[in-house]
């Protein structure tokens, strides 16, 4: 069955004990189960339509300190965001995952932690593998934070627009998106990252995650660097990556990235080979919109 996030609300629910509640909106019927990990600053409702027409039941998270979610008064890691979502996911049975920047961080370490937790996942923007963010990108997020909490959606839109390279800014929608982002942020309390946090220790434990992977990586994204999306799927034994080119990014072409997330994660009629190498589509081969 396909799960639909137009024409009718999704069903909100409870998971955890008392204190540490993370509230889903599950959306469709059917198998797979699959639970969808936010970025920070965003939410279980902003990520359903990235994920619209994805096959099975979806199961969007707010993690800890978002929606209607127990509060995250300290801080996160990405152990503290996996241990959340693999409540989640053996509360609901999810078999398959997408997350997207810290949401992917969070999957990655969920991953390490229980190898044969899931057979299929979705990586968008990964941000780190097993070292914490360079310096000069943890600067980024705090000149983003310090716009969000200084209340000026100018400010915050120029601070968002440094963290993207002038061939992304000038991409098509981009004058859009910056504003929609924006008014994200500033419509949110994001719990802050805590320093030295990375969603693995080492990258080399990665080969026992047998899931079948898509690593998306997006060009001249500054914080989410391609690099890292690569070298991911890599690590990854049964991986492929896509890079969206700069002058066509997720934002604009969200039918070919939906495509993309409705191909991988229908069930497969073959299990993830063992030894399968990570497969890389070049740049700018992503799908038109048609």
């Amino acid at each position: 069955m396909r799960a639909r996030t137009n024409g009718r609300a999704p069903e909100v629910r409870a998971v955890g004990a008392r204190g540490a509640v993370n509230e889903v909106l599950v959306v469709g019927d059917g198998e797979p189960v699959v639970l969808v990990a936010h970025a920070w600053g965003a939410s279980a409702r902003v990520m359903l339509p990235t994920v619209a027409g994805v096959p099975g039941t979806l199961v969007a998270v707010n993690f800890r300190g978002y929606g209607g979610s127990s509060p995250r008064p300290n801080g996160w890691t990405y152990a503290d965001l996996a241990e959340e979502l693999a409540g989640v996911a053996r509360a609901v049975g999810a078999s398959a995952a997408v997350g997207q920047s810290m949401g992917a961080g969070a999957l990655l370490a969920l991953a390490d932690g229980e190898p044969d937790l899931f057979t299929a996942m979705a990586l968008l923007l990964p941000p780190a593998v097993d070292e914490p963010i360079p310096a000069e990108i943890h600067e980024m997020f705090r000149r983003v934070h310090v716009a969000r909490l200084a209340g000026d959606p100018a400010e915050l839109r120029a601070e968002i627009a440094r963290c993207m390279s002038p061939e992304l800014r000038d991409a098509r929608g981009g004058a859009v998106y910056l504003r929609a982002y924006a008014l994200m942020l500033m419509a949110c309390s994001a719990p802050t990252e805590r320093p030295g946090n990375a969603p693995v220790p080492d990258r080399a434990r990665l080969a026992r995650v047998r899931a079948r992977t898509l690593v998306v990586g997006q060009e001249g994204d500054l914080i989410h660097r391609t690099e890292t999306a690569l070298a991911l799927a890599a690590a990854l034994p049964a991986a492929r990556s896509h890079v969206f080119p700069a002058t066509a990014p997720m934002w604009s072409e969200r039918l070919a990235l939906r495509t993309l997330l409705t191909d991988h994660l229908a069930p497969a009629d073959t299990p993830a080979l063992a030894g399968h190498r990570a497969v890389t589509d070049p740049p700018g081969t992503a799908d038109p919109l048609s």
